[in-house]
């Protein structure tokens, strides 16, 4: 597991925002950019570009693994918050409904009343 954040993770994945360029001694430096900012990735200065475009490309890989299992993890914690809501019985359907709009911003009113098997005008009464 990295230090990298969500986000830099994001940047990193992209071979946009990775370069291989020749340095005044005609040694080669591998960078990254993040948060719109070119810096040394690598300490070592290599030969040839291809072993540090080897190296990019596997660390690039790496990372777009990591961040899947990140975005997994973080989507099973939400759906097991999401069905712990869904099951309480000491809780209306109200106060349900309107953790699960906290919880899930992007849920639409019909995704809302399709998790508490209400009709589209009872999740709208209790979300106003």
């Amino acid at each position: 597991m990295t230090s990298w954040t969500n986000s830099e993770l994001r940047e990193l994945i992209s071979v946009r925002n990775h370069k291989v360029s020749p340095d005044i001694a005609g040694e080669f430096r591998w960078y990254h950019k993040l948060n719109g900012k070119w810096e040394i990735h690598s300490i070592q200065v290599f030969e040839d570009e291809n072993k540090p475009l080897s190296w990019m490309y596997h660390w690039i890989a790496k990372w777009g693994e990591e961040l899947e299992q990140r975005e997994v993890k973080a989507n099973r914690s939400i759906q097991r918050k999401l069905r712990a809501i869904r099951k309480s019985v000491r809780k209306t359907n109200k106060v349900k409904a309107l953790e699960i709009r906290t919880l899930m911003t992007n849920y639409t009113v019909q995704e809302i009343a399709n998790e508490l098997s209400v009709s589209l005008s009872t999740a709208k009464r209790y979300l106003k």
